[in-house]
């Protein structure tokens, strides 16, 4: 009896292990999907950003468009930076600009999150009119610990994909096709001097930050924050 007891302590142990095991293999699986997906999303991103890059520098100037850039929340008490896709530059103002790669069907009001829906799936998103907007008072606030008070700066987002439609229309809600037009329908207007303009240009340009570290630990951060809201 105790012979068979012990016969069955070890088989239960090893199947505890077994499965443990087969956890252990499939979470690593899990895991090592979501970052080829993420990566693949964030790779289909970054080609969305080139384009919509080549397409303002051709437009605009080299020297006028910044790209990929991090810039620091300059009112805290600690390093935090925020990414933004490009910043134009010109005489009608900064103008700070979020690209977003989401095809289908976007139901975008005046909230807090947005919904995508596509291929049957329905995914929320944070507002990137709302994400854009602490962009534009992070440029905000470095053109004025500079001494460049009364800058016109605009909050623009633009829509890369040819197959996506919206439930509510901004004037600052853009396809990629109308972003050129719109910079220069605004750019008409010249509020500031050739000499102002620099001055914004080497200041934005100044407090750019580049580099690996800095990069991985903002995507960290936003990973973090996604999964959190989950």
């Amino acid at each position: 009896m105790t012979e068979n007891i012990k016969i069955i302590l070890v088989s239960a142990l090893t199947l505890v292990g077994a499965l443990a095991v087969v956890m252990i293999v499939f979470a690593i699986v899990v895991r090592r999907h979501m970052a080829r997906q993420r990566k693949k999303v964030e790779g289909f991103g970054k080609e969305s950003e080139q384009r919509v890059d080549a397409m303002l520098k051709k437009a605009f100037g080299e020297e006028n468009v910044l790209t990929g850039v991090y810039l620091p929340y300059i009112n805290l008490d600690y390093d935090k930076f925020a990414e933004i896709d490009q910043i134009v530059i010109l005489r009608s103002g900064v103008f700070v600009i979020e690209v977003k790669s989401h095809n289908g069907f976007i139901d975008n009001p005046n909230q807090h999150d947005w919904w995508q829906t596509y291929n049957d799936k329905k995914i929320r998103f944070y507002n990137p009119l709302r994400q854009n907007n602490t962009h534009a008072r992070i440029v905000g606030d470095i053109l004025k610990s500079g001494g460049q008070y009364n800058v016109p700066i605009h909050n623009v987002v633009v829509f890369t994909s040819n197959r996506v439609s919206f439930s509510h229309k901004y004037d600052n809600l853009l396809k990629k096709h109308e972003l050129i037009g719109y910079i220069k329908r605004i750019g008409k207007k010249n509020s500031m001097s050739v000499t102002q303009t620099s001055r914004v240009r080497a200041l934005i340009k100044s407090k750019a930050v580049t580099g690996t570290k800095v990069e991985r630990s903002h995507r960290n951060a936003m990973r973090k924050y996604q999964e959190k809201k989950k």
